[in-house]
């Protein structure tokens, strides 16, 4: 009699968990997570070229490279078409290979934190170069106080929905742990009345903690999680020192008067994008010497980007943008660097 209970109850428990499953699972589906694989929504929702990547059938070989670009909009595809420069490089520095594969997830306003995650969900793709290519983005995460300011950026909503999907790995089996902190820390943030700070532009009233490098050791962690990554998969890793432009003895502004301090391009961003002036150079600099720093705790590839592109108006667009001319320059001294270091041998 009490093992048929047991059995019984047992029953309902299973029941009971499959019902609640299959009720977090729809009401997930409302918000537009895939049923099956609601873990992929990442991909889907924040950064949804990398699932063709994904499943790519990547060339190996004597005959072919394959690349991957991570970064921001400098060396985006819209905005530099660097990889279309690079394979015309490449082409003629090595005419044995047939063809070189670019993987460019390299997108507008994307930071150290998203170029991690963007190549840990490579992880299972083998590259043979990973250039790495960003160190200003972060700086719009400096525009907060020290005590609002969260190192996995989660001040930002962006950043707090993609941490909070990373820390659930489970998703595709169980939502229901997700699902209950979601909607825990929806209501915890509700009755808080947090706020966020904007991904995509500086409030005036906050620019003045962008003085704060606050990023200087969340920066660090992230490069350093792609160093590790990229030595684990036996990818070799270059990581390019940035470079930008600020005139000597201009006090940049943000406004439309800034324009005639650099070339007219079709794509432009004031610096107040990034905070005030000042602030920003100074988190360039300072992210600049952790790229060197991991470079040398983690033995990777390094180019000094920032010496060699000429600090003139003819090469930039706005303080870290390209010219037409500049992009010339930028793809002519990485593949310079990479053929002479014979990374794609």
């Amino acid at each position: 009699m009490l093992s048929r209970k047991f059995y019984l109850s047992l029953t309902l428990v299973a029941l009971l968990f499959v019902f609640s499953e299959l009720v977090f699972r729809l009401a997930l589906v409302f918000f537009g997570y895939p049923f099956l694989q609601p873990a992929s929504y990442l991909e889907k929702k924040y950064y949804p070229y990398i699932q063709p990547m994904q499943q790519a059938t990547v060339e190996r070989g004597d005959n072919s490279r394959n690349i991957l670009i991570l970064g921001g909009s400098v060396v985006n595809t819209h905005w530099s078409r660097l990889e279309m420069r690079l394979d015309t490089l490449f082409q003629k520095a090595y005419p044995n290979i047939k063809k070189f594969n670019f993987f460019n997830v390299a997108m507008p306003g994307h930071n150290s934190r998203d170029n991690v995650v963007k190549y840990q969900l490579l992880k299972d793709q083998h590259f043979d170069l990973v250039i790495y290519y960003e160190a200003i983005n972060e700086n719009r995460a400096n525009n907060i106080s020290a005590q609002m300011f969260y190192p996995d950026y989660s001040h930002i909503k962006w950043y707090d929905e993609i941490n909070l999907i990373l820390l659930h790995p489970e998703m595709n089996i169980t939502v229901m742990p997700y699902a209950a902190h979601f909607l825990y820390k929806s209501l915890k943030d509700k009755l808080r009345h947090r706020n966020y700070i904007s991904n995509d532009q500086v409030d005036p009233n906050y620019a003045g903690y962008g003085k704060d490098i606050k990023t200087a050791a969340s920066y660090y962690d992230n490069i350093s999680a792609i160093a590790r990554l990229a030595k684990e998969k036996s990818d070799p890793l270059l990581l390019v020192r940035y470079a930008s432009y600020f005139p000597t003895g201009v006090k940049l502004t943000g406004k439309a008067t800034d324009k005639k301090y650099f070339t007219p391009c079709y794509m432009v961003s004031p610096v107040t994008t990034w905070g005030k002036p000042e602030n920003v150079l100074k988190g360039i600099q300072t992210h600049n010497k952790i790229l060197e720093k991991v470079h040398l705790e983690q033995k990777t590839y390094f180019f000094d980007m920032s010496a060699a592109m000429p600090k003139d108006s003819a090469t930039f667009c706005d303080v870290c943008h390209l010219s037409e001319q500049g992009a010339q320059r930028f793809a002519k001294e990485l593949s310079g660097y990479v053929v002479s270091s014979g990374l794609l041998r």
